[in-house]
């Protein structure tokens, strides 16, 4: 329950799409994916535009079908992402939805960033979280699979290469899961 990578610059208002064009991580995977095309995939809802390196769910598939299969692993491990924003939100209370952190942006930023770092030493020093009686409900994160919006931006002849490539390389997740 590790966070590899924090992005704290931006309001929880702003669209996740909006912050993911906007990050530093985007262009590194990019160049990653270039490097290593088969390497690694990292998970998005489907805000996020599907990536050869940026697997996102389906939002249409039949019952009984290695796409149910497949959308199915990836909710299993959407939930533990979950669980990970959970237990730092249980650890530092002052993230909490209703704890709203009246701070200056930047200041708001730092607070947010040296809470992950904590909660990393925590799990990397095996130090477990203890519960308190009176711990106040953490606010469910939303991690459902809405329609997809379609924010592809297709080049002049209006195929965008990118979604091909995250199209044919969600196939082959597809088929390797439908085979385990």
């Amino acid at each position: 329950m590790r966070i590899i990578n924090v992005s704290a610059l931006f309001p929880g208002s702003v669209n996740d799409a909006y912050i993911w064009n906007n990050s530093q991580l985007e262009p590194i995977l990019r160049e990653i994916n270039n490097h290593y095309p088969e390497g690694f995939y990292l998970l998005g809802d489907s805000g996020y535009p599907l990536r050869p390196w940026l697997m996102t769910p389906l939002t249409q598939y039949q019952p009984n079908t290695p796409e149910e299969r497949y959308n199915h692993k990836f909710k299993y491990v959407r939930s533990l992402i979950e669980r990970c924003i959970g237990l730092l939100k249980m650890r530092f209370r002052c993230l909490l939805k209703h704890r709203i952190l009246h701070y200056s942006p930047v200041k708001a930023c730092k607070i947010v960033n040296a809470c992950t770092i904590l909660h990393n030493i925590c799990i990397q020093n095996n130090i477990q979280f203890q519960r308190d009686d009176e711990i106040e409900e953490v606010e469910e994160i939303d991690l459902e699979m809405f329609e997809a919006v379609d924010n592809e931006l297709g080049n002049r002849q209006g195929i965008n290469e990118e979604l091909l490539a995250g199209r044919r390389m969600q196939r082959r997740v597809i088929r390797y899961i439908s085979y385990e």
